[in-house]
């Protein structure tokens, strides 16, 4: 599975989308044509339709031949056969837990700096493109892939909220979709810091549950950069749609940070700029409610 998924990716096609937003900023997307990504994009994560099937991410489920690398003697690290990059892993608990990243988020960030400098390492929430949202796991991509990876770097997108216990918070301006960024060089700091953002936004959204996001972390020496995205919801209603006007796109971390999937041909084909404009400002929160929801 893994090899056919990995030869697919020889016939993927890209290309460029030059956005804007409604100020006039540029900001570019590129879109993948990737058949095989068909089974998660368009994954069922309804309640009845997860509990009806068996969790593919479970060891005792897992296909005989699946081998993994046994990593913080809880998670394992395994090959992705539906791969969008040349080296796709999934990082799966030995358990089967929910997805839900806070108890987890030091092992989040431990991960990031093990598998530095040649790999990020990215999470989904339950309803932000997991396809295994009874099932906590984490994916690993190359560095750089990702093109939010560069532009949180960018000078002009940067906007600097303040600083707390020494984690520095950004917004990102000018991408069409909200962007938050923490920096920081202290597991126990970030980690301590980006659960109390995920309480602020609990507290302002006035729920229980962990809010819709999506999270890119990576490491460069001393520093990691979190790169979180508030999601108002998981997928667009051209989504749900019939005929021609529905369009397989299902938002998560990966689309959010610029490299759009679309598993089906039409889809690559016709998808314009208003489309891909439009699905961010459907799925990401306004800049006001996310104003309210910065720790600063």
């Amino acid at each position: 599975m893994a090899a056919d998924g990995y030869a697919s990716l020889q016939d993927v096609q890209i290309r460029e989308v030059k956005c804007s937003t409604p100020a006039g900023a540029a900001f570019s997307v590129w879109l993948q044509f990737n058949p095989k990504r068909i089974v998660s994009t368009g994954a069922k994560v309804d309640a009845k339709s997860i509990n009806s099937r068996r969790c593919f991410l479970c060891v005792d489920h897992l296909p005989p031949e699946q081998k993994g690398i046994l990593c913080e003697n809880e998670f394992l690290v395994l090959c992705n056969p539906m791969p969008i990059f040349p080296a796709h892993y999934t990082v799966s608990h030995v358990k089967h837990l929910p997805q839900f990243i806070e108890p987890y988020l030091d092992t989040f960030l431990r991960l990031a700096r093990d598998l530095s400098p040649k790999f990020t390492i990215f999470y989904n929430g339950a309803q932000c493109g997991a396809s295994a949202p009874d099932h906590i796991h984490f994916q690993i991509a190359p560095a750089g892939k990702i093109p939010i990876e560069l532009e949180a770097v960018e000078s002009q997108r940067r906007e600097r909220i303040g600083e707390i216990d020494g984690v520095a918070i950004f917004v990102l301006r000018d991408l069409g979709r909200a962007v938050i960024v923490f920096e920081g060089t202290s597991t126990e700091r970030v980690t301590r810091v980006i659960r109390r953002q995920l309480e602020k936004m609990k507290a302002i959204l006035d729920i229980a549950d962990e809010p819709k996001i999506n999270v890119i972390c990576n490491y460069s020496t001393p520093q990691w950069r979190v790169i979180l995205f508030p999601r108002h919801k998981h997928r667009p209603e051209a989504f749900f749609k019939d005929g021609d006007a529905k369009v397989v796109i299902s938002p998560a971390s990966v689309d959010m940070g610029g490299l759009i999937i679309t598993p089906v041909e039409k889809d690559f084909n016709s998808v314009d700029a208003n489309m891909i404009e439009e699905i961010y400002r459907e799925v990401s929160w306004d800049e006001k409610t996310v104003r309210k929801m910065l720790l600063v």
